[in-house]
């Protein structure tokens, strides 16, 4: 059922949905929205004000003081071409509240508002209460989506604020350290061929309302509901990334999530937890593998087998847990070719199952280790020369160095 009573315009093709909760600067992002160049069609910010069941009363009237923000950027930069929504969902049950569940109600509002006036490749994009783009960046996804009019979903670029004064100098420490460890996990899956090496972060994705509603739209996870949601998308095709514009998410610790961002913050201030990632050995464990997954579509079960024993001891133990031979068997029953076999391997050996194996050899085998060490010996297999004293704002300088170059090369 609808959550906005007012109809959408015959000329809607982009909504930017906004979980809010408990927030307190929300008009800011909505005034960094405000400033965009707009694009050829109209745009809706669908806020979705939201707090659980048995809120305190600061919660609930943070929640009623964001419904105002709504309206009051309403009437300082709304205008036919550009509007902003409230949806107010309040008392959310507890066990289901949280990001997921508010995504998914904006979402599930603006995929409704674009099919209604015929708008199946119209852009529903997510953002944070907390973030600011740049000035094009409305302008730059309805460009990409009119270039790449099948583009299913895209990754947004993202550039988390490394100085400033609205937080302590170890805040934006920290920040360039998680960062850092993103973009490296990255740049380590696609060096070893991964096909799925994409940057899944809520603040800076987007879809069309078409494929929202064929990838069976948002989850309702309470923290990595945007690498749930893009990981069912992104091994169909049709994905792309925009770095030509970007968004500034805030570096700002919480603990409103079991994890990610806020969480890691949360535990570098608070806990003193220094940001780690994972061994570079983990991920190049995995290039005997990958490189040879066609292959596996002629090998017999007792081939496949000894294939996987010949594998690194991690992997090989982590395969051998999740019956990787019985799998692979199952795959090639089902493969007409080494082509779809691979198509259907990568189904199987997916984004999750890297990150389980990567878990698992973080527990099992390696530990976590600093991140601006493992950078380093990647840049090494990059075929730079990074210096030992690089700081790791350096190190994740060069990362982003390494991003948009990589994107320019493939216009």
């Amino acid at each position: 059922m609808p959550r906005i009573d007012v109809n959408p315009s015959a000329n809607l093709g982009m909504c930017v949905v906004i979980p809010s909760y408990n927030e307190r600067g929300l008009l800011k992002s909505l005034g960094s929205i405000a400033q965009c160049n707009l694009p050829s069609c109209d745009v809706e910010v669908i806020v979705v004000v939201n707090h659980p069941e048995g809120s305190n009363s600061e919660v609930l009237e943070n929640s009623l003081k964001s419904v105002i923000d709504v309206v009051e950027a309403n009437q300082l930069w709304g205008s036919e071409r550009l509007r902003f929504h409230a949806v107010m969902a309040f008392n959310l049950p507890r066990k289901q509240a949280g990001v997921g569940y508010a995504r998914q109600i904006g979402m599930d509002e603006a995929a409704f508002r674009l099919l209604s006036v015929g708008r199946q490749q119209g852009i529903i994009a997510c953002f944070d209460a907390d973030s600011q783009c740049k000035p094009n960046y409305l302008a730059e996804l309805y460009r990409m989506w009119n270039q790449y009019p099948k583009t299913h979903a895209c990754s947004i670029r993202f550039e988390h604020p490394l100085s400033g004064d609205d937080f302590p100098a170890e805040v934006y420490n920290g920040i360039a350290a998680y960062e850092l460890h993103l973009r490296y996990y990255n740049q380590a899956t696609r060096f070893i061929g991964f096909p799925f090496a994409y940057h899944t972060v809520g603040s800076s994705m987007a879809c069309s309302a078409e494929a929202y509603v064929k990838f069976g739209g948002m989850n309702r996870h309470q923290a990595g509901e945007d690498f749930y949601f893009l990981q069912k998308i992104i091994p169909h095709g049709h994905f792309r990334e925009l770095n030509n514009t970007c968004v500034y998410p805030s570096p700002r610790p919480s603990n409103r999530v079991p994890f990610g961002t806020g969480r890691a913050m949360s535990k570098l201030v608070y806990s003193h937890e220094p940001i780690s990632s994972y061994h570079l050995e983990s991920f190049l464990n995995l290039k005997p593998l990958l490189l040879n997954v066609s292959n596996l579509f002629g090998y017999s079960v007792p081939q496949t087998e000894g294939f996987i024993k010949s594998l690194a001891e991690p992997l090989k133990e982590f395969l051998m847990q999740v019956d990787a031979a019985k799998a692979i068997e199952n795959v090639r029953a089902n493969a007409s070719s080494p082509k779809t076999f691979k198509k259907r391997f990568f189904l199987w050996f997916d984004a999750f199952m890297l990150l389980k194996y990567m878990n698992f050899a973080a527990e099992k085998h390696y530990g976590r280790q600093p991140v601006d060490d493992q950078a380093k010996n990647l840049l090494a297999c990059l075929g730079y020369k990074p210096s030992e004293t690089l700081s790791t704002q350096e190190l994740l300088l060069i990362y982003r160095e390494i991003e948009s170059v990589e994107w320019c090369a493939k216009l």
